[in-house]
């Protein structure tokens, strides 16, 4: 059984944090590819499951049912990456990712018909070099591509919808922008244990959108031009791993993302309601620990443990659960041509919230209990 094999399975990544806890954080933003060992290459598929459901007593009111049914849809997502090594001390990587997704669809109870897709996707070029035995520093700049498409219905001017009608779409905008950040990042290592310990700092990323806001009232529709400043917020990462015995490795994950301050207000928007549509104000920090135990020669399994503490977000339209707990493991498997395999499974408790969805809106609060999701991710590595 070989430590070096062990290690170098465990520098992929194992699961996406589920995408309706953290604000709209996804993957966690990886860059473990740099310290794969060669030249490597590979590329990752899954997908997130969110069960997220909710009720508000004034449903029936306006001809709508009380349930809202589940307002998270399920987010299909995908990595890549390749990494090589120039010279013994320098290597470089290039990783498409997307970090930051969401999507929330309300098919029923008052605010039937409101939705919204969130989608940022990155590509990053890392460099490394290794300043010793022990030590590197890495990093690189960060392309990102961000789109935002809202819609919300009659109910939020609070009138009845017809019976056996669809509800109306009140308002509507659909943005895209292309902006620019980087990452950077330090590690320490004790080779010959196979110990590593890295911290990355990934920079907020602002979006200047420019924006058409639509509006459709009884008396006809309005397009309102304008523009809208929206940010990605910063994060640290903090990754630890050792190995506990020559065929076991514990590796632990520390993230912290600074969502207080990160808000979409649309200006025609907020000029209508007074308000934003979504605004964050507390920031997060998420846990996980792996424990990868070699079974034989080609098979490594593994356990993991994810948490996030409730940070009291409050809640709103899109702000749905605040904290979760998971419990997942998986497989890996290795040829011994450099071919890697590994399936990876999560299931998440998130915590729901309760509270007036729209401030100072004449409507009982809402309700979301007994949330959870499922992520479920196939990986594909070579090494060359």
């Amino acid at each position: 059984m070989k430590l070096k094999s062990v290690i170098g399975v465990m520098g992929l990544t194992l699961l996406p944090t589920l995408s309706h806890a953290g604000g709209f954080d996804l993957t966690g933003q990886p860059i473990d590819i740099i310290f794969q060992e060669g030249n490597y290459i590979e590329a990752q598929v899954g997908i997130v499951s969110p069960d997220v459901r909710g009720t508000n007593a004034a449903g029936p009111v306006i001809g709508q049912p009380t349930d809202f049914g589940n307002v998270a849809n399920d987010t299909p997502f995908g990595t890549a990456g390749v990494k090589f090594d120039f010279t013994d001390r320098i290597s470089g990587a290039v990783i498409y990712d997307t970090p930051f997704l969401r999507s929330t669809t309300y098919e029923g109870g008052i605010f039937t018909g409101t939705a919204a897709d969130v989608q940022a996707t990155t590509i990053t070029a890392v460099g490394r070099l290794k300043l010793g035995e022990n030590f590197s520093v890495y990093g690189g700049p960060r392309l990102q591509r961000a789109s935002i498409d809202l819609q919300g219905p009659q109910q939020l001017q609070f009138l009845p919808t017809p019976p056996g009608q669809q509800p109306t779409p009140f308002y509507q905008v659909d943005i895209r922008d292309t902006s620019f950040g980087f990452v950077v990042g330090a590690a320490a290592e004790i080779p010959a244990f196979k110990v590593r310990a890295a911290v990355t700092y990934n920079s907020a990323i602002t979006h200047d959108f420019d924006s058409i806001e639509t509006f459709t009232t009884p008396a006809g529709t309005q397009a309102v031009p304008g523009s809208v400043e929206v940010e990605t917020p910063q994060s640290v990462n903090l990754d630890l791993q050792a190995p506990i015995t020559k065929s076991t490795l514990i590796k632990a994950k520390i993230r912290w993302v600074d969502w207080g301050g990160v808000e979409f207000r649309p200006p025609a928007f907020e000029a209508a309601t007074g308000r934003p549509v979504v605004e964050y104000t507390e920031d997060t920090f998420s846990y996980r620990l792996t424990v990868a135990q070699r079974l034989n020669k080609n098979f490594v399994g593994f356990v993991t443990g994810s948490y996030e503490e409730d940070g009291g977000e409050e809640i709103s339209l899109f702000k749905t659960v605040d904290g979760y707990f998971g419990l997942g493991g998986g497989i890996i498997y290795e040829s011994d041509d450099g071919l890697t395999l590994q399936l990876a499974g999560e299931y998440l408790w998130l915590e729901g919230t309760s509270g007036a969805q729209i401030p100072g809106a004449p409507l009982p609060d809402s309700r979301f209990d007994d949330a959870s999701g499922f992520a479920a991710s196939f990986k594909v590595g070579y090494r060359f």
